[in-house]
């Protein structure tokens, strides 16, 4: 599972955003290093725009996470695709 910041708000990282797709710029990361070695694909963990919280908001991200780490075992995989 990657767990990634990003900078900018969730409506940037979709098909026709500024940046793109996010699972497209992610595929050759799950594909081609996680998928080759081996290793099974979860959902990436992902915050938009942290820096832009209120320490409210972080917190509650960071519970999220936690929450998401102790039911890591019981998640399925998930399709990459191919190129």
């Amino acid at each position: 599972m990657l767990s990634l910041t990003m900078g900018g708000g969730e409506e940037i990282y979709v098909k026709g955003g500024w940046n793109g797709d996010l699972m497209g710029i992610l595929r050759p990361i799950h594909r081609g290093i996680f998928e080759f070695n081996g290793y099974d694909v979860l959902e990436p963990f992902t915050v938009f725009g942290p820096a832009r919280m209120s320490d409210e908001e972080r917190k509650a991200e960071l519970a999220r996470f936690d929450t998401r780490l102790k039911g890591i075992f019981n998640e399925s995989k998930i399709d990459v695709g191919e190129y």
